[in-house]
């Protein structure tokens, strides 16, 4: 499946939870849950420490979010209270948005408690809207969460009915209508703004669709109009993906889950085959692939693999992730089954269709470029990225600088060209090291030089070749260098330099080795 455009209007499900902070911790906690006393979770704000969330128990003895804890046990003093830890709800809300992402790609946490999902195109893998919406519902109340759901045109109308409406299946076109009756807290506005609409009689939000938009402005700014914009779909509201949502994918939904990984790789080449075949209609390859597995307690794994060029090839996919899948076995953990699995392709790039016919001449090495890439892939994704590199070329006068290695699937970047320069040594130092050197001359060839607490002495010498320090780089260059190439009695080859120039730099030079010739 591409993410090609359609003609049809989105199709946005929201979900809300009501009672997440305090379902999650019950569910970490299940002595709590077997607590007959309500539960609420407290934050200080104001020198004063104040309800954050509540249980269904404690909503009915009419606590509120924003009451005072100490008024709280005023009324019920076998309130049990624990202090909110706003960073791990959040951590662990959106691992269960990750799980949500096996009906879309495209997952967007609002805040925690709060996740759009865009449906568009899915329906008819799921068999309907109707359908998502009741595994969704379902499986997380299975879970221990309490939810509410529903799915619209837009992410506002989504949110208000699942909020304050009839949890449910909007048809399309039909949000305006079904939100009208809704309370004008339903537009996700702000609690003093809604207030003010209220003491003006304004207290539903059809009440505001024929009312003239300049007075509407001037009284209750731009913010009210935006709102009430995006729920009925005039306004745009992109959403922000959890993670990024892939270019192309295809997925497999199982009858009856799998748990071996010969399973898994049996079901990843079909999957392998469809994605070849849709970026092949598109002359397209990607750089980076990832196949997701949904467990069925809603657990996800992720396992990605990476290529060095565009490529397309259905076997070549399915062989970067089997070697991938035997690297993980003693971290593999397919708990009750996987019920889902994704391939996504990411770093979409043009892949022309490369002829291998007789009268093509470039054929044999388009081969040998496409048969080298593979190798590389294979050894990067079983060895690892960062230990298959290749070397990159800097536009730099220093030698230490002038060249680097980074790994062959990360991204290339624009090439750099070295400079011109003279002979090099075929094994250069990673830091020249310091050597005590006699020459005839303060600016001359050394005669004899120690290094390492070896002596040894010069039988020819050759320079110097001028590099001086790259100014433009930094606010205080260092010294120039004089490098020469030496050569012992015995025919061993060294690189050396002087560092700094005599009686303009420094009146004491310093000479360090730097390299070796064959």
């Amino acid at each position: 499946m591409s993410k090609g455009a359609s003609s049809r209007p989105r199709r946005i499900l929201a979900a809300w939870f009501p009672r997440w902070p305090t379902d999650h911790l019950k569910k970490i906690q299940p002595s709590l849950d077997a607590a007959s006393a309500p539960i609420v979770l407290y934050e200080k704000a104001k020198s004063a420490l104040r309800i954050r969330a509540m249980d269904a128990r404690a909503a009915k003895l009419g606590f509120y979010r924003g009451q005072a804890l100490a008024d709280a046990r005023a009324i019920e003093p076998n309130l049990m209270a624990l202090e909110a830890d706003r960073d791990e709800k959040a951590r662990a809300f959106r691992r269960l948005a990750e799980a949500l992402m096996r009906y879309s790609p495209i997952v967007s946490v609002q805040e925690t408690g709060e996740v759009f999902i865009d449906i568009t195109g899915c329906q008819r893998l799921f068999g309907g809207e109707d359908v998502i919406l009741e595994d969704l519902t379902s499986r997380i109340r299975r879970a221990g969460y309490s939810v509410r759901a529903a799915i619209a045109d837009t992410p506002g109308a989504a949110w208000a009915l699942a909020r304050y409406g009839e949890a449910g299946v909007v048809e399309e076109g039909a949000h305006d209508a079904a939100i009208a009756s809704l309370p004008v807290e339903a537009l996700r506005l702000a609690p003093a703004l809604s207030d003010r609409l209220r003491r003006l009689g304004l207290k539903r939000v059809g009440q505001l669709y024929d009312m003239p938009r300049a007075p509407l402005t001037a009284r209750f700014t731009k913010t009210l109009l935006l709102r009430l914009g995006q729920a009925l779909g005039t306004e745009p509201e992109p959403l922000t993906p959890i993670s990024p949502a892939p270019l192309y994918y295809s997925e497999r939904n199982l009858a009856e889950p799998v748990s071996t990984l010969e399973a898994v790789k049996s079901i990843l080449s079909p999957l392998a085959h469809d994605l070849a075949v849709d970026l092949a209609r598109d002359a397209a390859g990607a750089r980076r692939f990832e196949v997701s597995l949904f467990r069925v307690d809603n657990h996800v794994t992720r396992v990605q693999v990476g290529a060095s060029a565009p490529a397309r090839d259905a076997g070549h996919i399915v062989r970067l992730f089997s070697n991938r899948l035997d690297d993980l076995q003693d971290d593999y953990d397919a708990g009750f089954g996987f019920e889902l699995l994704r391939l996504s392709a990411f770093d979409v790039r043009p892949l022309a269709v490369r002829q291998r016919a007789a009268f093509d001449l470039t054929s044999d090495r388009a081969a040998q470029e496409e048969a080298l890439a593979e190798l590389k892939d294979r050894l990067s994704n079983r060895l690892g990225g960062k230990n298959v590199c290749r070397v990159r070329f800097r536009d730099t006068h220093l030698p230490e600088r002038a060249a680097v290695f980074t790994p062959v699937i990360a991204p290339e970047e624009k090439p750099e060209h070295s400079p011109g320069a003279g002979a090099r040594p075929v094994k250069l130092l990673p830091r020249p090291e310091e050597i005590e050197a006699i020459a005839e001359v303060p600016d001359g060839p050394p005669r004899r030089f120690i290094w390492r607490r070896v002596a040894y002495s010069v039988a020819r010498a050759n320079g110097p070749e001028r590099i001086a320090d790259e100014w433009h780089r930094k606010e205080t260059p260092g010294a120039t260098r004089d490098y020469y190439r030496i050569e012992t009695p015995e025919g061993r080859r060294f690189w050396l330099f002087r560092e700094g120039l005599y009686g303009r730099e420094t009146g004491k030079p310093r000479w360090f080795l730097h390299g070796f010739f064959a």
